[in-house]
């Protein structure tokens, strides 16, 4: 009788295929062969610093969503709408962090904020400023935003991100926008 050896279990962000790991598409991290062997397509993948990072932003996200219905956190309506926007992460002093802007789509609206996909991982509570690829509205082309949440989505190299808008007057247009295009 053979005893089949059971797959060898990987981390979740590993790219098989593409040899990267899909929690950073830039910046700092690019992990050494060591660190690959054991961390990406080993089953010590929970000990990775990268990993525990994303896992803890999983974490705390499931913690407010069990705690807060999703009725009592939502000020205001989502309506799905679908732009494309560049953003720039910005440091706690309001520098750009990377001079490079990062690509993004939202996926809905509302005049607290909106839910994007991008590539990058963004950190809970950080401020990115953003600006509308093509503005839908002449009052509503770039502000600020905070991060409320960001967790990686299902079997894709994005995550989604929850952000709320920073500014009442940016609130207020896109409120108007929303009104005009229901």
């Amino acid at each position: 009788m053979n005893i089949k050896e059971k797959p060898k279990k990987i981390c979740p962000f590993w790219s098989t295929s593409g040899q990267t790991c899909k929690i950073q598409n830039e910046g700092l991290f690019i992990p050494l062969g060591d660190h690959v062997e054991v961390y990406c397509k080993g089953s010590e993948y929970p000990l990775c610093k990268q990993f525990s990072l994303i896992e803890q932003a999983q974490a705390e996200t499931k913690k407010s969503d069990t705690s807060i219905s999703v009725s009592d956190r939502r000020h205001s309506p989502r309506i799905k709408s679908t732009h494309r926007l560049t953003f720039i992460r910005l440091s706690d002093s309001g520098h750009a962090i990377c001079l490079q802007p990062s690509a993004a789509s939202t996926m809905d609206l509302s005049s607290g904020g909106m839910r994007m996909t991008t590539r990058e991982l963004l950190m809970h509570d950080s401020i990115i400023q953003f600006q509308f690829v093509t503005p839908f509205s002449s009052t509503v082309q770039s502000g600020l935003a905070k991060v409320k949440w960001c967790i990686p989505s299902d079997n894709q190299p994005f995550y989604q991100a929850g952000l709320s808008f920073q500014s009442d007057h940016l609130a207020q247009a896109v409120d108007e926008y929303l009104g005009s295009a229901a």
